[in-house]
């Protein structure tokens, strides 16, 4: 994106979607999620450190912590919601991810949040309101079950399209080279300037 900030603008917008929805909620532990799921190998490769998401995260810089809980993120997306009518959703989730993957905080805690919630410069009252509310919660839900609706099934996943228009340019899920997305935002740029 930095790469075409002197010609295009990029709105960053988080969508809910879960990944695992029935997450009970008390969560479960990492490792014991990860052996369940992928096998006794992906639980020891999580617990010793040589995971290939451990690895791809020292290589920029993201200590990711085994000792954590997958906890189920209603709250988490709904606060999300709330974060980007303040035009703060960008910081939120970046201190979303900082405190579940390095620090291992439950990110289903409702204290958890409201610190969350303070450190991104949030009105925690007006925040927990929002999470309260039922039509919130709702819509956030309708949310994730249209994108899974839409063909996602795991994250990341990018919409990428020219502002006001519905038609994605592209959309993709996984982590992705840089030249991918160099790639699509030159078609992004090349569609702006034929349409000018």
């Amino acid at each position: 994106m930095k790469v075409f900030s002197n010609d295009l603008s990029f709105v960053v917008t988080w969508k809910p979607f879960f990944l695992n929805p029935t997450t009970p909620e008390a969560g479960i532990p990492l490792i014991q999620y990860l052996t369940q799921k992928y096998g006794p190998r992906a639980g020891a490769m999580a617990k010793d450190g040589t995971s290939p998401l451990t690895k791809a995260g020292l290589n920029v810089g993201i200590n990711f912590t085994t000792d954590r809980l997958i906890v189920n993120t209603l709250k988490s997306h709904c606060m999300l919601d709330y974060a980007k009518s303040e035009g703060k959703q960008n910081l939120l989730a970046e201190n979303l991810f900082k405190i579940y993957f390095e620090q291992g905080k439950n990110i289903n805690s409702t204290d958890v949040l409201a610190q969350v919630a303070v450190d991104t410069g949030l009105n925690i009252d007006a925040m927990e309101k929002h999470l309260k509310d039922k039509s919130v919660v709702s819509r956030v839900q309708e949310e994730a079950m249209e994108a899974h609706d839409e063909g996602v099934h795991g994250v990341p996943f990018f919409n990428i399209h020219l502002k006001g228009e519905s038609q994605k340019i592209a959309g993709f899920s996984g982590a992705q080279p840089p030249e991918t997305f160099k790639s699509i935002f030159q078609r992004l740029l090349n569609r702006f300037k034929a349409s000018v």
